[in-house]
């Protein structure tokens, strides 16, 4: 019988949010890839000198690290657990409070972390405590927005400046991150995307590279190939579904493209993320 390669998946039960700190933290941060159904937030007070991965790629574990998870990122974490918070809510949560500015924090292209400021830090802490009372208190929903929403706004202003924006532009940036999520599949051309923000294609990627030094194109492979390491990594579909379902003609133009973007062939990635002790099982993914 062959071990389900499903990559697990944390929920958030009985509540709309939590803050803890991460020694203390039952959403098991030391643990292999895992999934969130909740937005989440990571922000590590200690430098233990290990990794963490989102979405297959490592980062540093470091003092005064913020970090930024939306649903579905794929993350692990080994090694010694260092001081911190983490704050998790749910999607309703979300959709409440954010705004197009706050939302570019969870922006699944970017995940390299945000670094605090000695200014920024003290009144995180502050803000993070009071989160800390007020659920282990009453847990007022529209108190817990207020500080939630305050503490993000304080990490916006340090991000804004170190690396974005609020502009009109980064405005549509946030506007063309929601549209790239619900079309990727589907929709490749620039024209789509730059007709739906109401500019030409070649503004759009004056912007992109303005903001990202990124083109439309590049941003658009980086979602398909994160797409498709998360339906490879979660090993019930085949990859000829796997091709299809990301609006490939043929399964050979995907491993192609697949070879291109990352490197190796997503046999050779199945393979790094899980042992695969039975011939079969391999034979199966790559013939489907």
């Amino acid at each position: 019988m062959n071990p389900t390669l499903d990559i697990p998946v944390a929920r958030l039960e009985d509540t709309f949010f939590e803050i803890v700190t991460l020694e203390n933290s039952r959403f098991e941060l030391n643990r292999d890839n895992h999934r969130h159904d909740f937005f989440e937030i990571l922000w590590f007070t200690s430098s233990p000198g290990t990794l963490h991965s989102i979405d297959f790629s490592f980062y540093p574990v470091e003092s005064d690290l913020l970090y930024f998870l939306a649903p579905g990122q794929v993350h692990a974490y080994e090694g010694e657990v260092p001081s911190g918070y983490v704050v998790v809510f749910s999607l309703e949560v979300f959709s409440t409070i954010m705004n197009p500015q706050l939302r570019v924090l969870f922006n699944p292209f970017m995940n390299s972390g945000i670094r605090i400021g000695e200014a920024q830090k003290g009144v995180l802490q502050q803000l993070a405590e009071l989160m800390v009372a007020e659920s282990r208190g009453d847990k007022n929903y529209f108190i817990l927005l207020c500080y939630l929403k305050a503490f993000l706004m304080h990490i916006a202003r340090t991000y804004r400046e170190a690396v974005f924006a609020f502009d009109k532009s980064g405005q549509r940036m946030s506007l063309l991150f929601e549209l790239l999520e619900a079309h990727y599949r589907k929709e490749r051309h620039a024209a789509f995307y730059a007709s739906a923000l109401g500019i030409t294609p070649k503004r759009l990627n004056e912007i992109l590279h303005e903001k990202y030094d990124l083109t439309l194109t590049r941003i658009l492979h980086m979602r398909l190939i994160l797409e498709a390491k998360r339906e490879i990594a979660y090993g019930k579909k085949s990859l000829k579904q796997i091709s299809f379902e990301l609006g490939f003609s043929d399964q050979a133009y995907f491993s192609r493209f697949f070879k291109v973007q990352t490197g190796i062939m997503p046999l050779e990635f199945r393979g790094r993320i899980f042992r695969l002790p039975e011939r079969d099982e391999a034979k199966r993914f790559s013939e489907e």
